[in-house]
């Protein structure tokens, strides 16, 4: 009796072992291919960003002013492609172990489909916690920042981008159309339409003018023209001027600033998002509320589409004549899965409600997920 007992423990401890060594060697293949895919997947994207940009060296832009704002844009490819990194990871490194047979002499040791799926899984729980971390503090930290660049590169690299013969919109208000651009910085034959004043627009003409900048705000200083514009009564009053400067940024510090009224979803917490100010408009506070919930769903992702595509992959028996028919069911199953994801968020950004469904679609892929690990091959 005794020495049935001692051998049951050994069995017990030899398959311990077994177990703890396969999710190691499992953990060991995973990690280093998720690091080379992720830099690739990102870079490939990333740099198709970049070539959008390349265009701000013709407008003189510096190195240093264009690499930091491409690499405030990481974070928000890194938080969308994530959970897609993830899954072609996994199913590449398990394609190969059943390949090389190492998951079939696995399953014929008496290791069942969940705890082969195991180490994957424990992988994609690290990595949506870190989406998660990304999703509640990179994100929007970094969409704040890359603003704030832009508007700083815009305000200083203002007199560059402002093209001859054409009607140039520098900012929300402010048209500027010139004929001719001299040396030193001139440019001739100069018109400036001005809505900052909805109830009071108005309308500059001018010869000749220069446009500066001084602490970080772009001034139009224009030379022998005219100002038109319209009084309170709908009479038209001009004002013939030798000398004018137009500040381009408006004085009101609400406006220039990124205030709730202005600021894109991205900019936002997801605390901010959950419980939008009461005064916005109710489709901004709707898409707000559907960018929170976004934030927060996708992350789970990162552990969700993995398990859906191993449940369907380790479904599949080895058979040379048919290695890629597991890999194609398991791709068909995931872009099912985020299909559905993308269509219910498009409607929750327009109506909350489909927000439960949001959530459902995640309930029905574990579910289904758990009942093909579970259920016994016929």
């Amino acid at each position: 009796m005794m020495s049935l007992l001692a051998k049951n423990e050994n069995d017990i401890k030899k398959q311990t072992n077994i177990m703890l060594l396969y999710r190691k060697y499992f953990i060991k293949n995973i990690l280093p291919l998720l690091i080379v895919v992720t830099f690739s997947v990102t870079s490939i994207v990333w740099i198709t960003q970049i070539l959008k940009l390349l265009y701000l060296f013709d407008k003189g832009i510096k190195v240093m002013d264009f690499f930091s704002l491409i690499v405030l844009v990481l974070p928000t490819l890194l938080f969308i492609l994530l959970p897609v990194i993830m899954v072609i990871t996994v199913i590449y490194i398990y394609n190969n172990l059943k390949v090389e047979r190492q998951l079939i002499i696995l399953q014929a040791s008496g290791v069942n489909n969940v705890q082969l799926a195991l180490p994957a899984l424990y992988v994609a729980l690290i990595v949506m916690l870190l989406a998660y971390y990304i999703s509640s503090n990179i994100l929007p930290l970094s969409h704040i920042n890359l603003k704030s660049r832009l508007n700083f590169i815009k305000n200083n690299y203002i007199s560059s981008m402002i093209e001859e013969k054409t009607f140039n919109k520098v900012t929300k208000d402010i048209t500027v159309f010139i004929d001719k651009k001299s040396a030193g910085n001139i440019m001739n034959g100069v018109i400036i339409f001005d809505n900052r004043n909805a109830d009071n627009p108005s309308v500059v003409f001018a010869g000749s003018g220069t446009l500066n900048i001084y602490d970080n705000s772009p001034i139009f200083e224009l030379n022998k023209g005219i100002r038109q514009e319209y009084d309170v009564n709908g009479n038209l009053t001009q004002l013939t001027f030798d000398s004018l400067m137009i500040k381009l940024q408006n004085d009101n510090p609400l406006v220039s600033q990124r205030t709730k009224h202005n600021k894109e979803a991205n900019e936002y917490y997801i605390s901010e998002l959950l419980a939008p100010p009461h005064d916005l408009a109710i489709t901004k506070k709707i898409k707000l509320i559907a960018e929170a919930h976004q934030r927060i769903i996708w992350p789970l992702y990162n552990f969700v589409l993995p398990f859906v595509a191993l449940a369907v992959f380790l479904r599949y028996p080895y058979s040379k004549k048919t290695t890629f028919m597991p890999v194609l069911f398991s791709a068909l199953t995931v872009l099912l899965v985020t299909s559905i994801h993308f269509i219910l968020q498009n409607f929750a950004s327009k109506n909350l409600d489909f927000i439960f469904a949001c959530y459902f679609n995640l309930v029905i892929a574990l579910t289904i997920g758990l009942y093909l690990f579970v259920r016994k091959r016929i």
